[in-house]
């Protein structure tokens, strides 16, 4: 089965029991075996099988699911130390899953903290507890006065951007292969542009887009896959494409043309011509 006419086709999944099955085939598996009932349209290893309507009502279950581990603890009269472990090795995980693959809303990722801001003030199972910082100062590292733990939106978009990681680094990956063909087929996927309907998973990875270019720079080597106006290769922080000296006349200029490949140096003369005058140093100082 394709997505996309530009995608490998997918014969199999991970297990013996997880296989696309074709409609028709389907059909016939079902009057050979006289199955009468379909599954489907619940959760997959812990994540909803439709993902469709609204995102606040799909993804409520993650904090019923919370407040179920929590409730299950706060009987125990746990100390601090003993909630902090908790907290981050047991209550986070259990939303790492998700938030690796689908942006959580704004609204549940507030609900997500309050309950386990909860959790970590209140002193005894029968008292809500005064907070006594906000939480933002909580999730601050310990140098600088908080306790480490994590910002839930942050977190979500950490994770998503590692996915999007993975598709620049590993592109003859599945995945990578598949998401390639139905919506950055002639481009990257730091590049890719909109598309008509989109999935909910291509929407969340690439709401993290912007999070990754503050800290990656593309390397030069040959630079022929770079564009010089619109690609990050400018080493500052965060890196940025070149700033044109004059209004850009060739909009997919790559940076293999400013070096001359006989010298193995930039071409003193065209980077004068074309880049801004202060980006021309360190440019230089990519050798």
């Amino acid at each position: 089965m394709r997505v996309a006419r530009a995608s490998p086709s997918v014969s199999h999944l991970l297990f013996a029991d997880d296989s696309l099955i074709p409609a028709n085939d389907r059909q016939q598996i079902k009057n050979t075996l006289g199955i009468q009932n379909e599954g489907g349209m619940g959760s997959y290893l812990g994540i909803p099988e439709d993902i469709s309507g609204s995102k606040c009502k799909l993804f409520a279950f993650l904090k019923e699911k919370l407040l179920h581990r929590v409730n299950g603890w706060t009987g125990r009269w746990l100390s601090k130390g003993g909630k902090e472990v908790l907290i981050k090795s047991i209550l986070l995980a259990l939303l790492t899953y998700v938030m690796s693959s689908f942006l959580l809303p704004l609204e549940i990722c507030e609900n997500l903290a309050a309950a386990i801001a909860q959790f970590w003030w209140s002193l005894n199972p029968s008292k809500r507890g005064i907070h006594w910082a906000k939480w933002e100062k909580m999730c601050a590292p310990r140098e600088e006065g908080g306790i480490g733990f994590r910002m839930i939106h942050e977190f979500n978009l950490a994770l998503l951007a590692k996915q999007l990681w993975r598709l620049v680094q590993f592109p003859e990956s599945l995945v990578a292969r598949v998401l390639r063909g139905k919506y950055y087929r002639l481009s990257l996927p730091l590049r890719a542009g909109a598309v008509d309907s989109p999935s909910y998973v291509w929407t969340s990875i690439i709401a993290a887009r912007k999070l990754l270019l503050l800290d990656i720079r593309s390397k030069v080597h040959s630079g022929y896959e770079i564009n010089v106006w619109e690609d990050p290769w400018i080493p500052l922080t965060p890196a940025r494409p070149a700033r044109s000296r004059v209004p850009v006349v060739n909009p997919k200029m790559t940076v293999s043309s400013l070096i001359n490949f006989e010298s193995k140096e930039w071409d003193a003369r065209l980077l004068e011509q074309y880049v801004d005058q202060e980006d021309i140093p360190m440019i230089q100082s990519l050798a």
